[in-house]
């Protein structure tokens, strides 16, 4: 059943401002509601509220208190005169005393007791508008419905049925929707870098301007695609059968094709097996071809990394990772990067990896590549050979170009490094990458920062590399940094997005540079707005769009729930 949340407008009765009350009769009684509530990522679990017939109600003042200092700070006040309250947004809150006051509890049972609720008609002007706002007195106090409000207020507030908790996310740059009742078969909670990635299985992408989500149902064992309208409701939906057991991951061609990477394991070490297979499907998702891969050294395509795939000039390179073929001198299956490019038309192998490739890492826990004209621009995160973040530049099949961008210390092939690498971008002067380090090695994730990394297309070596740490945190704090991101908006604006956490919270926090790496925008908090997980936000012209989808008891999901849909504005 939709839950509706709401807020609570509180007129203090020392004021002297008698509620508009109506007829005894058509009261009824409010429980104390049992929803968690938080503020920008903050708890706010003292807050005194209450349901009725379903829907949370909170005091005005509460919130107007919870809200001072932040950008959507508001003001309220009791003009007795006319017998109105006025809220004024932009405006700092001026406190009157017993905001955030828990709900008296009583003495027999400990708990906060049902009250009689009597419903109202008080006015209320927002910036001198009059709005119409559901409302109830409750013990003298007046409360208001807080998602009418908050529409006046451009205020979101979310409700969270599988936590019962309520989000109220207070950040003007981002847009946010809630759509209710769309099934979902992954949770986005999916972002699982410890030592290692993990493939993507969700992609959002446009199609002739409509939005499209692409999820791997590994349960199910098929894809699915969901089409929205420009307001998030659902428009449509497809499924695929999958061509091998494993999902690799999605790309949008230049060309207007979709590709689907698909492998399998070959545990037997066959050469003639297909480890890899690529198809190519059209705009409506007709199969137009394949070209299978094999005789490339795996024995188990993904294994522990993720896979990128770009495309330009008729040319569609696929980097990812795999487990090699067992080694007779000390009879392991060691882990390695592996690459391999495709003729998009006519859909031919051109090149793939051996048993040691010329763009070779071992293990690479994180592999990204970017097309750069003729050029393959790698980054991978190695724990041995090399035991850094590194990135190379292959022209004419050859490698022309190799820096370490993050040197780890610590024993080469030790799988711990306190590092990941986050993404890979090209700009009209430089290649980008992002990700997080400790730079003490600690084992407990404290301490670490996220740093960018800017190369100018014409460095040989470390000297020439422009480091950027965007923060500056140390174990002393208890900040902990999970996922990294950058998004291209174009040739020389980029986006930087990652969660920071501790014990005050969780949230993203966002930067943007230029093409050199010059600061456009500072780094700023996102108090509340929940990780894309692993999934790299869409861009769309001056902006960036990734959702949030309930967390289920599992992955996996057929139940119908929210996807909350987040869009940061790009100044």
């Amino acid at each position: 059943m939709k839950t509706k949340v709401c807020i609570l407008l509180s007129i203090v009765m020392m004021l002297g401002m008698a509620a508009s009350v109506q007829a005894e009769d058509k009261s009824v009684m409010a429980r104390p509601t049992q929803a968690n509530v938080s503020i920008n990522g903050q708890p706010m679990n003292q807050m005194d509220a209450y349901n009725i017939g379903g829907s949370n109600y909170f005091k005005l003042r509460d919130v107007a208190m919870a809200l001072k200092g932040t950008k959507s700070s508001f003001d309220v006040i009791v003009d007795t005169a006319s017998n109105a309250i006025r809220v004024h947004t932009g405006q700092a809150y001026t406190p009157i005393g017993g905001e955030l006051e828990p709900a008296k509890k009583s003495a027999q049972s400990g708990k906060a007791a049902e009250r009689q609720a009597i419903p109202t008609s008080s006015k209320v002007y927002v910036d001198g508008k009059e709005i119409q706002l559901t409302s109830y007195n409750i013990g003298g106090s007046n409360y208001f419905q807080l998602r009418e409000l908050g529409e006046q207020l451009h205020v979101p507030v979310l409700w969270r049925a599988l936590s019962s908790s309520i989000h109220i996310i207070a950040q003007p740059e981002m847009a946010i929707r809630s759509i209710e009742g769309v099934t979902q078969v992954r949770t986005t909670n999916d972002y699982h870098y410890g030592n290692w990635f993990e493939p993507a299985a969700r992609y959002l992408f446009l199609k002739d301007g409509q939005l499209n989500l692409l999820q791997w149902d590994s349960d199910k064992q098929k894809i699915h695609i969901q089409q929205f309208y420009k307001d998030y409701t659902a428009a449509g939906s497809k499924t695929l059968n999958i061509e091998l057991p494993k999902f690799g991951g999605f790309h949008q061609g230049e060309d207007g094709n979709y590709y689907l990477v698909f492998g399998q394991d070959n545990m037997e070490e066959s050469s003639t097996k297909a480890v890899y297979r690529v198809v190519k499907y059209n705009a409506s998702w007709d199969k137009l071809g394949q070209v299978d891969v094999s005789d490339v050294y795996v024995s188990e395509p993904f294994r522990s990394g993720n896979v990128t795939m770009d495309s330009a000039n008729g040319k569609l390179v696929v980097q990812s990772t795999r487990l090699r073929y067992k080694t007779a001198k000390d009879g392991l299956r060691h882990q390695s990067n592996m690459t391999f490019a495709i003729d998009m038309a006519a859909m031919k192998v051109l090149s793939k990896s051996g048993q040691f490739p010329s763009n070779h890492v071992s293990h690479s826990f994180a592999t990204y590549a970017r097309m750069d004209g003729d050029r393959i621009v790698y980054a991978d995160h190695g724990d041995a050979y090399p035991r850094s973040i590194v990135l190379q530049v292959e022209q004419g099949g050859k490698i022309t170009k190799k820096i370490d961008l993050i040197n780890i210390p610590g024993k080469i092939g030790d799988n711990y490094t306190g590092a990941n690498l986050g993404g890979l971008e090209v700009s009209a002067s430089s290649y980008l990458a992002i990700g997080a380090n400790s730079a003490t090695g600690s084992q407990d994730g404290k301490g670490k920062n996220v740093f960018l990394s800017v190369v100018p297309k014409n460095a040989q070596d470390q000297s020439s590399i422009k480091p950027i740490w965007l923060t500056q945190h140390t174990s002393e704090d208890g900040v902990f940094i999970r996922d990294t991101y950058i998004s291209k908006i174009n040739d020389n604006k980029f986006v930087l997005l990652w969660t920071e956490s501790s014990r005050l919270g969780e949230g993203m926090k966002y930067a943007v540079v230029d093409g050199q790496g010059t600061m456009l925008k500072q780094p700023t908090y996102l108090g509340g707005v929940p990780s894309p997980g692993n999934m790299m936000p869409l861009v769309q012209d001056q902006s960036i769009t990734w959702y949030y989808a309930n967390p289920m008891a599992g992955q996996i999901t057929s139940k119908p729930s929210a996807i909350e849909w987040y869009t940061l504005r790009v100044e």
